[in-house]
């Protein structure tokens, strides 16, 4: 998970139209009157005949549960006239460095009457047994008979772009409901011991372990999207959790979404079309701490792996919370999306920081090593000395991303690109305006992979995930990240601004 260092100077600069776009519409209402809503929707495979390059330099051979991606289109409509658009795309993979761009740039001119490309948005599950889309970076690897990053990311677009323009050139008058369900995924990651350090997955039949670091959030976030005549068409489902049961195997898997999708597909039928949504969780995961033991011993009296277990989980909140909000079905909503560049203050590479990093590489360089230390060490190098470098210049003082804010009926939708720990999502739901607030991490980074942000707590702590390697934003960042959503947020309901 790692970044060219070209672009990551080239990602520093201030975008400074971005900010005053982001005033003015904190300064300004928002029309959000209701409107016909019209929904697309389509699922295209994503998976190429195996061995493929994957995910953390491995090859696959085997495919576990094939990687999907999801596309759902929407539309308002007054009178005949268009008030705004999304086309939304879920896909199985890690993480989408400048994939959405690529994207974007395939399907130039490929969509009638979608007035914005940039209001095309790509989110990722976070399975970390998807193929490698870091093409630019691991062109000097070669994968021997697998399928290459520089020749799957060319057939991913084409993929995708045929599922996006299915759903865009069949969208029809439809509806929508929503509603929260309960699920036991995901869980904090980092254990904390006597001395207050912590580790990410960190041993706990230790003397010295103390407590798990943080909150964890079992909210399962539900959108269901219907015909005229109330069939389920589409769902997006957003939970706090990453897509990260199956991990350091060499097989392609979807993880726990392709359980939740299968168990949906028997109940509703295979057209269905089902985006699987990672709410901030960069402290996250469904890997178990402790109660393990009684935890396999219950899947193995229900004959189900672990990602059938949690899929079974998910499956059963969607049908609880489908049946009851189908009562509330509308089909005339608001529809309002903003896309807004948003500079963020950067972390900092300290003088300690830069030292530590350029003796390693230093090192590394002396024995010319090859491989998966090569990597490590050309992302220190990348992303830790030469950000340092930039810095002393007056450079990579802030770091700009893409946020889209929506608001969908008494629903509001912010994106983030980044793996946020799960207090700043919290935050941001307990301050918003809006009913329900569905929030999603793993937005398509413009430059690359762009990181964890942890908390100052867990900053203190230390451990990966707080790593300055992996940390492109400070917490101070993080805050500014908070606040802009809640602000946009806010203008889509017309709250006087701050």
């Amino acid at each position: 998970m790692n970044r060219c260092p070209a672009k990551i100077l080239c990602s520093s600069r201030i975008l400074t139209a971005g900010i005053i776009c982001l005033f003015i519409i904190t300064m300004t209402t928002v029309d959000v009157s209701a409107a016909e809503l019209w929904i697309g929707a389509a699922t295209v495979d994503i998976t190429p005949n195996p061995p493929v390059a994957l995910a953390g330099l491995r090859v696959a051979s085997t495919i576990q549960s094939r990687c999907m991606a999801n596309v759902l289109a929407l539309e308002s409509r007054e009178g005949g006239r268009v008030v705004d658009q999304a086309i939304l795309v879920s896909c199985d993979l890690c993480i989408l460095p400048g994939i959405q761009e690529g994207l974007r740039k395939h399907l130039a001119n490929q969509l009638p009457g979608f007035d914005n490309i940039n209001k095309l948005f790509l989110v990722a599950t976070h399975t970390h047994t998807a193929m490698m889309v870091l093409k630019n970076q691991y062109d000097e690897k070669d994968y021997g008979d697998a399928m290459q990053p520089k020749e799957y990311v060319p057939w991913l677009y084409e993929q995708m772009a045929q599922a996006v323009k299915k759903a865009w050139n069949t969208r029809a008058a439809g509806a929508v409901a929503w509603g929260l369900g309960h699920a036991v995924v995901g869980g904090n990651r980092r254990v904390v011991y006597s001395d207050g350090s912590a580790r990410m997955y960190g041993n706990i039949n230790d003397s010295k372990f103390r407590h798990i670091e943080g909150y964890a959030d079992h909210a399962v976030h539900i959108l269901c999207f219907y015909d005229l005549q109330k069939r389920l068409k589409a769902t997006a489902i957003a939970l706090a959790c990453p897509a990260q049961s199956v991990t350091n195997r060499e097989v392609v898997s979807a993880d726990f979404w392709h359980d939740v999708r299968e168990l949906l597909y028997q109940r509703y039928g295979k057209e269905l079309c089902v985006l699987g949504l990672c709410s901030p969780a960069g402290d996250q995961s469904p890997k178990l701490h402790y109660r393990k033991e009684a935890e396999s011993r219950m899947d193995q009296f229900r004959g189900l792996t672990r990602t059938q277990e949690l899929g079974r989980r998910i499956a059963d909140t969607f049908v609880d919370v489908a049946n009851v909000i189908a009562r509330d079905i509308r089909d005339s909503v608001s529809l309002v999306h903003l896309v807004q560049q948003v500079d963020l203050p950067a972390r900092i590479v300290t003088d300690a920081e830069y030292a530590g990093a350029k003796k390693m590489c230093d090192a590394m360089d002396a024995k010319k090593v090859k491989g998966h230390t090569e990597w490590y060490w050309r992302t220190y190098q990348g992303l830790v000395v030469d950000r340092y470098l930039a810095q002393q210049k007056g450079g990579w003082k802030n770091y700009a991303i893409e946020m889209h804010v929506l608001r969908l009926g008494d629903v509001a939708i912010a994106t983030n690109p980044f793996e946020l720990f799960l207090d700043y999502g919290v935050q941001i739901q307990a301050r918003s305006p809006a009913i329900q607030t569905f929030l999603i991490q793993l937005a398509s980074a413009p430059a690359g992979y762009a990181g964890y942000v942890p908390t100052p707590r867990a900053i203190k702590a230390g451990g990966y995930s707080t790593d300055v390697l992996v940390n492109m934003i400070s917490p101070d960042g993080a805050q500014v990240l908070v606040e802009r959503t809640l602000e946009s947020i806010d203008s889509l309901w017309n709250v006087p601004a701050k």
